[in-house]
């Protein structure tokens, strides 16, 4: 059985089957083993599934997204 991985962030790059994921989250950037099948994937969650785990992801914005959202100064 393949252990549970729950994380708060977001996904760096585009998820994509038999590719790494990168997630950046409060301890850093985690790279998974290759994704072997995407669960879901919105703007709100992830689930996805590694070679060795499965991964629950909440996601959060980006700091780039978050940015792009504070107003702008004269």
């Amino acid at each position: 059985m393949k252990k549970t991985v729950e994380l708060k962030g977001h996904i760096v790059y585009t998820l994509q089957e038999g590719l790494p994921a990168y997630i950046a989250c409060s301890e850093g950037i985690v790279q998974t083993s290759k994704v072997v099948s995407i669960k879901n994937n919105s703007k709100e969650f992830a689930h996805f599934e590694t070679m060795n785990s499965e991964y629950k992801v909440t996601l959060e914005k980006s700091p780039v997204a978050l940015a792009q959202t504070l107003p702008k100064c004269a």
